[in-house]
């Protein structure tokens, strides 16, 4: 049987450990980012309410939306994204979310968005079209996904490991 050895390579875990956290922020900001130019835009008060949370949560519906009439042809935009950074060497995982009390009707998960004859602010589903894959402004989850790792591949603190000797 052969002989088991040891290979360490000091700094390779933390190293890890910090690409998978910052593809994780860069992941969250461009999903929200899509989902705020792919969603309902009307007061813009659902733009304004998505959220990120750090690790599994739950993300309550608390925000009521204010009943203004837009005035036509309106102007969309986008606010920032602000996205909870990763702290320690543990994985990072992040929860999106909606606050309004409406967002499952704005979502499209149930009835009552799309009405006849309205100015409608995005398409039919457009929330399962996106996260299916083919967004109707944006390309779609997988590619937010895809241009958050090249981002994420480019960042000089990940491009190139170092090995140190006072980790492991």
């Amino acid at each position: 049987m052969p002989r088991r050895t040891t290979f360490k390579l000091p700094g390779l875990r933390t190293w890890v450990e910090n690409i998978k956290n910052t593809v994780s922020e860069e992941a969250a900001r461009q999903i929200v980012t899509d989902l705020k130019i792919e969603g309902p835009y009307w007061t813009g008060d659902f733009e304004e309410s998505w959220v990120v949370r750090p690790g599994d949560v739950t993300i309550a519906a608390t925000r009521q939306g204010v009943p203004t009439r837009p005035k036509f042809p309106y102007q969309r935009q986008i606010t920032d994204v602000t996205i909870p950074k990763a702290t320690g060497r543990k994985s990072i995982s992040y929860t999106i979310g909606n606050t309004m009390v409406y967002r499952n009707i704005a979502l499209d998960l149930e009835p009552g968005r799309i009405k006849d004859g309205g100015n409608e602010t995005a398409d039919q589903d457009w929330y399962a079209i996106y996260v299916e894959g083919s967004g109707i402004r944006t390309a779609g989850l997988r590619e937010a996904l895809r241009i958050a790792t090249d981002r994420t591949a480019s960042t000089p603190r990940i491009r190139g490991f170092r090995a140190r000797q006072d980790e492991e």
